[in-house]
């Protein structure tokens, strides 16, 4: 079997009301699905994580990183991804889009030998014992403090044990006593059983994360994500080392050698890689086993990408050890309904992972041409 082909498609959906969260609004989803073509056939999909110019994605798949791989067989999906890496690293480039491009790419291979083997991606990848993994509701985003506390409790009422809460607003936005506020009241709304995370997306600085950390300590939150930008470790470190909440990131790294000094320093507790940033399947389960060899917890990011991240992210969640939870986004996303079959429903704070081959459902035609763009 040989790599016949490498295709990229660009896609872009804009939601009726942007969301609003600690960084800003954000009001279009976009993606740049990769497909792999092999010379008998079967076709492999990928996603690249995209957050504002799928065009840019599209230029390192084609002109960097295609070139690499075809005529090549996909089995030696490893090899390729380390002479991916390895042709990019020399020059600088070993964060950023070539790597999203890079992920894309390795998540087709994956689903190309899913699909050779007759199984599902998560049991090629070496499977965990599990079929279904735990969830969680992401995310209450910023709104009035009763309308967040309502959004939450009417997660609880279909069936979700936790759910993920937004905050990071700006003084304009009433600042982190309104961040507090919110909390309490959604605690109150849902009850002592639903765990909470909260997600602050990098808007504090270390100083601001501690001091809020310290009131949301009586509402037993089961983490803070993204407390301080991504660049800032002692920042990390900081937050960690002055409260008593869990610290969690990573859907801002890239690779196992971004997460590598994360965890060096001590600095968090769960380790949120992105599929679709992290460097594909192969990426993600080499950051499984650095997360495991640490004894620290692995909770994959799904957030702003489109269905195709979040099903690949389905099968880390059922591959990995030390899994402790998938982020199920259940806020307006026109991107996540790309296939032929729904998407998997939570029940109970778990959700099943599709059986078929590779990725298990295949991509709606009609609704692919519907977000398309050139």
């Amino acid at each position: 079997m040989k790599i016949k082909s490498v295709k990229c498609r660009m896609l872009a959906g804009t939601l009726d009301t942007p969301i609003q969260f600690g960084i800003g609004a954000f009001p279009t989803f976009s993606a740049t699905l990769v497909e792999v073509t092999t010379d008998d056939g079967l076709v492999g999909i990928g996603e690249c994580i995209v957050r504002r110019a799928p065009q840019v994605t599209r230029a390192v798949v084609d002109h960097m990183l295609a070139p690499v791989i075809t005529g090549r067989d996909p089995h030696d999906v490893e090899g390729l991804w380390d002479e991916m890496f390895q042709q990019l690293r020399g020059w600088g480039h070993y964060r950023g889009f070539v790597f999203e491009a890079l992920s894309g790419i390795d998540t087709a291979l994956w689903d190309i030998l899913g699909k050779a083997a007759g199984l599902p991606v998560y049991k090629v990848l070496g499977g965990a014992g599990r079929s279904r993994v735990p969830c969680y509701a992401s995310s209450v985003y910023f709104a009035g403090v009763n309308e967040m506390a309502a959004q939450a409790a009417g997660q609880a009422g279909r069936g979700h044990t936790a759910i993920k809460v937004k905050i990071g607003r700006s003084a304009q936005m009433g600042g982190r006593r309104m961040d507090v506020a919110s909390l309490r009241a959604i605690r109150e709304a849902v009850g002592p059983t639903v765990d909470l995370m909260v997600d602050v997306n990098s808007a504090y600085d270390a100083a601001t994360a501690i001091a809020v950390c310290r009131q949301l300590e009586p509402l037993e939150i089961t983490w803070i994500e993204e407390p301080v930008p991504p660049d800032d470790l002692d920042g990390y470190q900081r937050v960690r080392a002055g409260q008593s909440i869990p610290v969690a990131a990573g859907e801002s790294e890239f690779g196992v050698f971004g997460f590598r000094e994360l965890i060096r320093r001590g600095a968090i507790d769960v380790v949120q890689p992105d599929v679709a940033r992290v460097g594909g399947f192969t990426g993600a389960r080499r950051v499984g086993a650095l997360v495991h060899a640490h004894n620290l917890r692995y909770a994959p990011h799904t957030g702003f990408s489109a269905g195709v991240s979040h099903l690949a992210s389905l099968h880390v969640a059922a591959s990995v050890p030390n899994l402790m939870t998938y982020e199920y986004f259940f806020a307006p996303n026109p991107l996540r309904d790309l296939f032929t079959e729904p998407f998997p429903e939570p029940r109970e704070g778990m959700i099943d992972v599709p059986q078929k081959p590779g990725l298990g459902l295949e991509l709606d035609e009609k609704v692919l041409r519907r977000f398309e763009i050139s």
